[in-house]
């Protein structure tokens, strides 16, 4: 890390321009995993798998969409950065008994959907969004959606630019990208003038400045569904101050606190899918499933 540090603070000091472009690729290129396991091959294998179609800049791209159920509130399932649809392989069973339709998708530039408008090795948020959006649209009306980390910036542009829904649910959600930009740069000891070419040239290519993705000041500047957030205290990817502060900027939503599941493990953890579950239910519990204890907390905020 030493070394990759020295690299990044010589390119800082000798070739900014170059510096701000190579941090570009690095920031807008999503993590490749290994995909699905078994069990989420299993799960995508049972869905009835057709496309939503984003449209703009010139073409048509096609979001793979996951389908399961035939009745009930259908919820949207929404993954995070370098994710996919078998990742909701904890909740998608849950859901149906809860007597929901529920409904994921691989965003633009991952898992079995098209790339996006930079090619494969690059996405953005936006991207994201507007795949949900899609999505959203080919398969609605959706009652709720629970998303994960980067999702649930997209979820909440999504919301910005009108998305109706009864419940939404977050999981390790990132606040600010001008802020997990900066963190990133401090690591690397990259410099503020560096970080701010690169802010500017990247809002060239996604058409609205950063401040559009402060997720806390959406739920002062729109109406914003009822919100569950849910965020671990050892979370080292988003930090748990992310889901602290959207909890008490969007009136109404309730932040579940865990500890020890981190950023990933989160998403398995039977009492936190109990508690997803039934909070776009609509219920006060999902029965026969205990209530969160030690460990968990759940705060409201008004």
């Amino acid at each position: 890390m030493a070394w990759v540090r020295l690299g990044w603070q010589l390119a800082d000091l000798l070739y900014p321009a170059g510096a701000a472009r190579a941090l570009e690729q690095a920031w807008f290129r999503p993590p490749r995993g290994t995909g699905p396991d078994g069990a989420g091959r299993e799960l995508l294998d049972r869905a009835r798998a057709d496309w939503a179609l984003v449209t703009g800049q010139g073409a048509s791209r096609r979001v793979r969409v996951y389908r399961w159920g035939n009745s009930g509130p259908t919820v949207l399932l929404a993954h995070g950065w370098g994710g996919h649809a078998a990742q909701w392989q904890p909740l998608v069973a849950p859901l149906l008994a809860a007597g929901m339709r529920v409904v994921a998708f691989d965003a633009l530039s991952h898992g079995g959907s098209d790339a996006g408008a930079r090619g494969r090795s690059q996405s953005s948020v936006v991207e994201m969004s507007r795949a949900l959006l899609a999505t959203a649209w080919h398969a609605g009306p959706i009652h709720a959606v629970i998303a994960h980390s980067l999702g649930s910036a997209a979820l909440a542009l999504a919301v910005r630019e009108g998305l109706h829904l009864q419940a939404a649910v977050m999981i390790g959600p990132p606040a600010d990208m001008h802020n997990a930009a900066a963190a990133l740069a401090w690591r690397l000891g990259i410099g503020p003038g560096v970080l701010a070419r690169m802010q500017r040239n990247s809002e060239r290519w996604l058409g609205m400045p950063w401040s559009a993705f402060n997720v806390p000041a959406i739920g002062h500047a729109r109406p914003v569904p009822p919100t569950l957030v849910i965020h671990d205290r050892q979370d080292k990817e988003v930090g748990w101050e992310n889901g602290a502060a959207i909890a008490g900027a969007w009136p109404g939503a309730q932040l579940m606190t865990t500890d020890g599941l981190g950023h990933r493990r989160v998403l398995h953890d039977a009492q936190v899918v109990a508690r997803a579950v039934a909070f776009v239910g609509g219920a006060a519990r999902v029965p026969g499933v205990a209530e969160p204890t030690r460990g968990m907390q759940a705060e409201a905020h008004a």
